[in-house]
């Protein structure tokens, strides 16, 4: 810059607004926001250098300023904030400047703003720095809703403050496109699975009515089985449609042994190549649980232990079931190549996925639905030869 006064002046705004302008605009992914908005200080020193003709009788040893450069430097700076998206403006006593385009825009000035909004008065005198606040401001005749957040720097004997401004509409909207994105895939990848064993059980029993003398009982069960599922995905959808989340689990008393029954008859029409065994003899009897979430949630899990054995000639999967003091474990666990180290904290990561057509929804939604039964999944352990996921529910 043009002077050790100026230079100073910037470094002592850029740590008061560090805790708040930077912070608040990388939470948001403002990143250039979080950038510009730190030379506000340097725009408001140069401009108080530019209009009083000296530095901050603060700023030791005291020297003059190169004049022909402060002009340059203001100019430079002021180019610099108009940059940024987010309106950035300065409140020094009663007097409020706005910084940036931005913010000329939405205040309908070039600098001093004439008739300040008293309620952005208010809000930047009452907000303290590294705090956010939400306002409501006229923009061109429609109410927007913007988070201000301020800092503050001691010149010239005074206190400036300096505000950032950032529009919350914008941000919950592409909030709620992106969370729009993410529940239809959730449904989408909840659909197409639940199908997939429901069209093989179904298949199968349409090949057990071309035996001359079709195997009345296991074709029965079949079916119910079948009828079992596909109202098991209605009831799945209605509650997404309804609610747009997953529902609250509709707890109810349920027999294990049913229970894990269908869930290794519809795994075993999807897997044919793949054993899975079903221990239970140190299980409950019941349940506590929304049999429909649980059964997605496990499902999800089985899924993903039977895709990473593929078409290994040993493949097993052993499904666990035992009862503890206040609780019940459910164990899954599959002899396959196991989860490389460093994608074992990411697999419950949202979208996560190491394979070509996954979509990394399946684990993330199966520990979802544990937590909402008041219990929780997690990767107990993993080498090549045997990964373990365990799931646990209240008794």
């Amino acid at each position: 810059m043009g002077s050790d006064g100026i230079r100073r002046t910037i470094r002592a705004l850029v740590l008061a607004l560090a805790g708040g302008i930077i912070a608040l605009a990388a939470t948001h992914g403002l990143y250039a926001t979080a950038l510009l908005a730190i030379v506000v200080a340097a725009w408001t020193a140069v401009r108080n250098a530019v209009e009083q003709g000296a530095p901050s009788p603060a700023l030791a040893p005291p020297a003059p300023l190169p004049v022909k450069s402060d002009p340059e430097a203001l100019q430079r700076l002021t180019a610099y904030l108009d940059l940024s998206p987010a309106p950035l403006v300065s409140l020094d006593g009663d007097r409020l400047r706005a910084v940036n385009r931005a913010a000329r825009r939405l205040l309908g000035t070039n600098d001093l703003v004439a008739e300040p909004p008293p309620a952005l008065l208010g809000m930047l005198s009452d907000t303290r720095p590294g705090r956010t606040a939400k306002i409501d401001l006229d923009d061109a005749g429609e109410i927007r809703s913007f988070a201000l957040t301020t800092g503050d720097l001691a010149l010239s004997g005074r206190m400036l403050r300096i505000g950032a401004l950032i529009d919350i509409d914008t941000e919950l909207k592409a909030a709620e496109a992106a969370a729009l994105r993410e529940l239809v895939q959730v449904l989408s990848h909840e659909i197409v699975n639940a199908l997939t064993p429901i069209a093989s059980l179904a298949a199968t029993a349409v090949a057990m009515l071309d035996n001359p003398v079709p195997p009345l009982p296991e074709l029965r069960e079949a079916i119910e089985t079948v009828a079992r599922r596909a109202a098991s995905l209605h009831r799945f959808g209605e509650s997404y449609r309804a609610l747009a989340r997953l529902p609250t689990p509709a707890l109810r008393r349920t027999a294990l042994a049913g229970f894990a029954n269908d869930l290794a008859m519809l795994f075993t029409s999807r897997w044919p190549a793949i054993e899975l065994a079903v221990e239970k003899h140190e299980a409950p009897a019941h349940l506590l649980i929304d049999p429909d979430q649980l059964t997605a949630a496990l499902w999800a899990v089985l899924q993903n232990a039977a895709e990473a054995l593929g078409n290994a000639p040993d493949a097993k999967i052993h499904l666990i079931f035992k009862a503890r003091v206040g609780r019940t474990l459910i164990g899954i666990v599959d002899n396959g190549p196991g989860i490389s180290a460093r994608d074992e904290s990411d697999i419950f990561r949202p979208f996560f996925t190491t394979k070509a057509e996954g979509s990394g929804i399946g684990l993330s939604l199966a520990r979802q639905i544990l937590r909402g039964h008041g219990g929780d999944l997690a990767l107990a352990s993993s080498r090549v030869g045997k990964t373990e996921f365990e799931a646990t529910i209240p008794a």
